[in-house]
C-alpha cells in the first residue's frame, strides 16, 4: 500500500469519527429539550366531574410535573380519590410516587395505601409497594406483595387483580388469610 492510500484511509476514519461525534451531540440536545416538563406544580389539587356534574376522580400531590410530549404527569406524594357513579367517595389511594398517563391509567409506587371509603366496603385497607390502575376498564392490579385488611379478616399474597367500581380484589399467589369472628 502506498502512502497516499494510507492518508485517504486515515482521513476517512477521522471523518467517520467526527460525524459520529457531532451526530450524538445533536441527538442529546433534542432529547433533553423534549423531556423538560411543560409545567410544574406544588400542592396540586384537581377534581374531575362527569356529565351530570358529579365528581368521579380527584387528585392531590405535593409536587407534580406534566410532560405533554409523553402525555404523562409525574408526582410526589400523590393521593387519588375515586368516586362511585352517584358521586360518593369510594377509594382513597396514596403512595410516595405516582405516574398518571392522560386519561387512561395511573401507577403508584412506594408505601401504597388504598382505603375503601364506602360503609359496606369489603376492603378497608390495601397496602403494597406497587399498584396500577386502569381508569378505562376500572381495574387495578399489582405484582408485588399485597396486604388486605378489614374488621372481618386480614389477607396477604403476591399479586392482585381487582375492580375499582365493584370494590372487589383477588389475591393471586401465595395467599394467606386470617378471619376474625364477629
Amino acid at each position: 500500500m502506498t502512502r497516499q492510500t494510507w492518508l485517504f484511509g486515515g482521513l476517512f476514519v477521522v471523518a467517520l469519527i467526527t460525524w459520529q461525534w457531532f451526530r450524538n451531540d445533536e441527538l442529546v440536545g433534542v432529547n433533553e429539550q423534549d423531556f423538560q416538563p411543560d409545567f410544574v406544580a406544588t400542592n396540586l389539587s384537581s377534581v374531575q366531574y362527569n356529565r351530570q356534574g358529579l365528581p368521579y376522580r380527584g387528585m392531590n400531590a405535593q409536587h407534580a410535573e406534566y410532560y405533554d410530549s409523553l402525555s404523562m404527569t409525574l408526582m410526589k406524594k400523590p393521593v387519588i380519590l375515586l368516586y362511585s357513579p352517584d358521586g360518593q367517595p369510594q377509594w382513597r389511594l396514596s403512595g410516595d410516587n405516582g405516574t398518571i398517563n392522560t386519561g387512561d391509567n395511573a401507577v403508584l409506587t412506594g408505601n401504597v395505601v388504598g382505603r375503601g371509603l364506602q360503609p359496606d366496603a369489603l376492603v378497608e385497607t390495601l397496602t403494597t409497594e406497587y399498584l396500577e390502575m386502569d381508569f378505562i376498564h376500572n381495574k387495578l392490579q399489582s405484582n408485588q406483595k399485597v396486604t388486605l385488611q378489614s374488621p372481618q379478616y386480614q389477607a396477604e399474597g403476591i399479586g392482585l387483580r381487582g375492580g375499582l367500581d365493584q370494590q372487589t380484589v383477588e389475591l393471586l399467589n401465595e395467599t394467606r388469610a386470617t378471619y376474625f369472628n364477629p
